[in-house]
């Protein structure tokens, strides 16, 4: 488990709770690569839990390409029910828009002071840190767990407390399976989603078009 402790005007956490991971993002649609990142965090023992946080409004503007909030929903919950230690958490539809990081982070800090939170992220992700709201308030409030995704970037941002795993995911992007199911080539996508999900997008055929 992590050994950092955060403590400070956000209040002191306990060293004895759970380890929780928050996996936010769109998952619009999600893939294996989410799956993957989830069950290696669980399987290696580095966290007890990991919350997928479906993002309910985007910070930056990228909603015109959301699915609806109940779809993205009804498939992250496809997927946790089949996957042990995977929770979905839908607070950001409670919190006010646009979902910010920091906001969700201290929401779920207070409902759950029994838990001890880390964040998951891409090498991807690294670039843009600095633009996330109140980052140099973030960063001192919870770990970072960094994932290696494709050809990214690896450097880490000065400031924080990251740890970098052992693990590079492929490539893979809900954007470029969007674009699939536009063009109809789904049988791409069903190598590249869980069963649940390419069972859900069969049932509901138009929802990317």
């Amino acid at each position: 488990m992590l050994s950092s402790v955060t403590a400070g005007e956000y209040g002191t956490v306990s060293t004895n709770t759970r380890a929780v991971g928050l996996f936010g993002g769109s998952f619009n649609p999600p893939h294996v690569c989410h799956v993957l990142a989830s069950r290696h965090l669980l399987d290696a023992g580095i966290v007890d839990e990991v919350w997928w946080l479906p993002v309910h409004r985007h910070a930056f503007a990228k909603d015109s390409s959301l699915a609806p909030w109940e779809h993205r929903i009804a498939m992250t919950e496809a997927v946790a029910s089949a996957e042990e230690g995977i929770v979905v958490h839908g607070i950001e539809r409670e919190l006010s828009p646009p979902s910010y990081t920091f906001d969700t982070v201290m929401a779920l800090r207070e409902r759950h002071p029994d838990c001890r939170f880390s964040w998951l992220i891409g090498t991807d992700i690294l670039p843009e840190l600095h633009r996330w709201h109140r980052w140099d308030e973030l960063r001192t409030m919870l770990d970072f767990l960094v994932i290696g995704r494709g050809q990214a970037d690896q450097t880490l941002p000065a400031g924080g407390r990251f740890r970098r795993l052992d693990l590079t995911l492929p490539d893979l992007s809900s954007s470029s399976l969007r674009d699939d199911l536009a063009a109809g080539r789904f049988e791409r996508v069903r190598k590249a989603v869980p069963p649940s999900v390419a069972k859900y997008l069969e049932e509901h055929p138009g929802l990317y078009d």
